[in-house]
């Protein structure tokens, strides 16, 4: 029984994980409520969710607001661009469908793409410092280099969401719970490895208001993409 209530008993640990995912989550939406700031929120909920994989971070909360603070400009622009990527996306789905319907494949495979991107450049710009415009090269190249796992991050954000939609008596309190923590929770996994590749010296530190890594660069190491 007292095993039960280890904390290093893998049920506690995926409890614990949970419950963190669960309080991030709420945090995150309360913070894109004025929809300016989404773009922060999302951030330093990737931030907060990598150091969750890597056990770097004990509290949720206070760190939370750190990043969110610290990434704020940067991390507006970037939600501006992507809004505005979305609205011309969307505008082109219209046209496809009024004048070639078949075209709407098209667009619908460039906004997953479009998605993947935006995925990548966040959790980059909560983990690097860098230029918003090597962020984004940065990460439309690991969104190549490292396509397997691009598709298993767009499947994880995409079908949480049609699932809930399809079922919405069960997924709406699900998105409430768990709908932007836990794509970020599988993404963070799927990119922890990737970063510790671009890390090959030291973590980060453990607070993030603290000085992060420079990675200017705009080429990555050739290694397996899978």
């Amino acid at each position: 029984m007292r095993r039960l209530f280890d904390m290093e008993n893998p049920f506690m640990r995926a409890m614990a994980v949970a419950w963190d995912l669960l309080a991030l989550n709420l945090l995150t939406l309360v913070c894109c409520l004025p929809v300016i700031t989404a773009g922060a929120a999302v951030t330093a909920m990737h931030d907060i969710v990598i150091r969750i994989v890597r056990q770097e971070e004990a509290y949720i909360v206070r760190p939370f607001f750190r990043s969110f603070a610290a990434n704020l400009k940067k991390a507006t622009l970037l939600w501006l661009l992507i809004l505005l990527a979305a609205a011309l996306l969307y505008v082109d789905y219209l046209a496809a469908l009024a004048t070639v319907p078949v075209l709407r494949v098209g667009v619908a495979a460039i906004a997953v793409l479009a998605l993947a991107v935006s995925q990548y450049a966040f959790a980059l710009l909560a983990r690097y410092e860098n230029t918003l415009r090597g962020t984004l090269k940065n990460a439309a190249v690991l969104m190549v280099s490292y396509f397997p796992r691009t598709l298993c991050m767009a499947a994880a954000a995409v079908g949480l969401w049609l699932l809930a939609i399809r079922y919405y008596r069960i997924g709406a309190p699900l998105l409430l719970l768990f709908g932007l923590s836990m794509p970020c929770y599988i993404d963070a996994l799927l990119l922890d490895e990737v970063f510790k590749k671009l890390e090959p010296e030291a973590e980060p530190p453990a607070e993030p208001s603290s000085e992060r890594p420079v990675n200017e660069s705009e080429h990555f190491p050739e290694d397996d993409p899978a």
